[in-house]
């Protein structure tokens, strides 16, 4: 699926003073989230939680990578003794720095008290953010992800016309068109200020391949008893967040992967904790196999 990015894209990292970074790329849950809000609603349904584990059940999400729809290059990570680099599937490698000139900028902001109309002491704050026009040509900027869709029937949801490009969603008599679903579509932080709006660019393409090379990513893929497999050679870049595992031979960079969940409290307050990862981009000195877990996409040996 390849989409236009029509507004600012804030995927939240991690905070340096001030600065709230930005993710270079958007990990499955932000979109997964989109998806379960508007299918929610165009079912009618109310039931997030319900149709968020449908969406897991039924799918297993790609990451969604910036794509030079003219060099038709995807940007990928990938580390190298040089430092992080993108776009390592095919074509130009950029380094880390010159991507960002190219794709990231940054929003300042303060609370104002509302009485003296002057700014709040420690309140100022920056915002990291993807832009929808790249910043040295002024060029629509795009993404490119990965969907794996399963025939599923259970808890009252089904997918039927599972056709070559498209395929319905079902519950009940109601019944929605994936194409439709998925044709616009707001991801990420600062959603009420606009930021996040993603537009498909096209219509969904059905790919009958295993090769994933000429989709702008390296390896391929196949199905093994109703799960995704992904096959990474050696020396190759994942391209999703691996969970750690001792005997996994590896060098890159680590992070614990901790997201956010709705609770009883409200948005947000319960934390999901899915270990320590691997980072996109990190490198294999082994071929390997990994699984495609409904945790958000996340890999696993």
């Amino acid at each position: 699926m390849n989409f236009r990015l029509k507004s600012p894209l804030h995927i939240g990292f991690h905070k340096v003073m001030h600065l709230f970074l930005t993710r270079e790329y958007i990990p499955p849950k932000p979109f997964w989230g989109a998806l379960t809000a508007k299918l929610t609603r165009e079912l009618t349904l109310m039931e997030y939680e319900k149709v968020g584990e449908f969406l897991k059940t039924a799918i297993r999400f790609g990451y969604l990578y910036i794509w030079d729809k003219d060099k038709d290059i995807v940007y990928t990570p990938r580390y190298t003794d040089e430092g992080l680099k993108f776009g390592s599937s095919k074509g130009e490698e950029i380094f880390q720095n010159e991507f960002a000139k190219r794709y990231i900028s940054s929003l300042a902001s303060t609370a104002i008290e509302a009485h003296s109309l002057t700014a709040e002491e420690g309140m100022l704050h920056e915002v990291e953010f993807i832009s929808p026009y790249t910043l040295d040509e002024g060029q629509p900027v795009f993404f490119r992800g990965l969907l794996w869709v399963c025939e599923f029937s259970g808890d009252g949801f089904s997918i039927a016309d599972l056709g070559e490009d498209d395929f319905t969603i079902q519950y009940g008599d109601r019944r929605v068109k994936f194409s439709e679903l998925v044709d616009d579509l707001q991801v990420g932080g600062e959603r009420k200020y606009g930021f996040g709006l993603l537009k498909m660019a096209g219509k969904p393409k059905k790919e009958n391949g295993n090769d994933l090379t000429s989709l702008g990513y390296n390896g391929t893929w196949e199905e093994k008893d109703d799960e995704i497999y992904v096959s990474i050679g050696r020396h190759g870049p994942v391209w999703s967040h691996v969970k750690y595992a001792p005997d996994l031979k590896i060098k890159g960079e680590m992070e614990p992967f901790v997201g956010r969940n709705w609770s009883d409290k409200g948005a947000g307050r319960e934390l999901n904790i899915c270990g320590l990862c691997w980072s996109p981009g990190s490198i294999l000195l082994e071929e390997k196999i990994f699984k495609v877990t409904r945790d958000f996409g996340l890999w696993e040996t």
